[in-house]
């Protein structure tokens, strides 16, 4: 079951020490192919998983196009404070909001005074939110996922 336990003044659910964070603009008339070619651009994907990096609180990302390219949705799950969260697009990867979005109606740009008043008037609170393990942070995960790769590494050395 979802849970928003904690008061928030931001839209989006939480649910431990996870947000949902889905927003939904209105692609100028035909830019969505524009929007395509950035994420086929030759080393994207390397892009991308070094922008996550850097934001270190990032769980997954995706970008849809829907409604023949008029409508472009960009979705993600984030761990601690949404301002935090959005502070840190702006520092680590302005570019690629920049990028994508300057494709969108009325966008001001990552840098702009009211970015997060524009975020807001896009964001779409979840009806229901649920994480298979909402206490695990990135963070945490990342630590499991070097702890086991020791320990494997261990075990091959023994057996």
């Amino acid at each position: 079951m979802s849970t928003n336990t904690e008061k928030q003044t931001r839209p989006g659910m939480r649910h431990g020490r996870t947000n949902e964070f889905t927003l939904f603009f209105n692609v100028k008339p035909g830019q969505g192919e524009k929007i395509r070619q950035i994420f086929q651009q030759p080393g994207f994907e390397d892009r991308r998983k070094e922008m996550s990096a850097r934001i270190g609180t990032l769980h997954d990302a995706r970008w849809v196009l829907f409604d023949d390219d008029t409508r472009l949705m960009f979705a993600t799950n984030f761990d601690g404070d949404w301002d935090a969260y959005i502070d840190d697009f702006a520092k680590y990867i302005p570019d690629i909001f920049d990028a994508i979005l300057q494709y969108t109606e009325d966008y001001p740009g990552i840098s702009a005074p009211d970015i997060k008043g524009h975020i807001v008037a896009h964001q779409v609170t979840a009806c229901s939110y649920f994480r298979t393990y909402p206490e695990a942070t990135v963070k945490d995960i990342g630590k499991a996922l070097r702890v086991r790769e020791k320990l494997q590494s261990l075990l091959d050395e023994v057996g």
